[in-house]
């Protein structure tokens, strides 16, 4: 519904305007609280408390995680653009399960029943992104898992 409106009123009002959707986005200030507690911030206040990682259902549902720095420049780079009334994907165009995201970070895990309506899989489509915008993303799970451990204090700190 937002998306419609904004492209309604960029061409009521003759201005230029374009939507991204963003998919799953983690990074070193992942909220850990809120309406939508992102997983990397709900894991890594488990990891700092000690406890583990709750998984909701088996952790077999996968999803698309885009670090943060992809995002930042997808906003640059359609920013830059010259196409307007259009819609954007911006994720990492690859999913990863939720047991795989549990290992790059290390611990322990507990689980508990799967909520009704959870889908078991979202991925971005990226290939609009990808063949209309300068972008693509850089960051693989491998390498911004290992990023967002280097700052984990920033959370240590923030509980304090």
């Amino acid at each position: 519904m937002g998306e419609e409106l904004v492209l309604h009123w960029a061409e009521l009002y003759d201005f230029p305007a374009l939507c991204l959707r963003l998919f799953n986005v983690y990074g070193p200030r992942s909220r850990t609280s809120g309406t939508y507690g992102a997983v990397f911030g709900v894991f890594l206040a488990q990891k700092l408390a000690g406890k583990p990682y709750t998984i909701v259902g088996d952790g077999t549902q996968t999803r698309d995680f885009t670090y943060v720095t992809d995002v930042a420049r997808a906003f640059v780079a359609a920013a830059k653009s010259d196409h307007v009334g259009d819609i954007f994907n911006v994720g990492s165009g690859a999913t990863v399960s939720v047991n795989r995201l549990c290992e790059l970070l290390g611990g322990e895990t507990t689980h508990i029943p799967k909520r009704p309506g959870e889908p078991d899989t979202t991925f971005a489509d990226i290939s609009r992104s990808l063949a209309r915008l300068d972008w693509s993303p850089k960051i693989d799970i491998e390498a911004g898992v290992t990023e967002l451990l280097k700052h984990i204090d920033y959370w240590r700190e923030r509980s304090q």
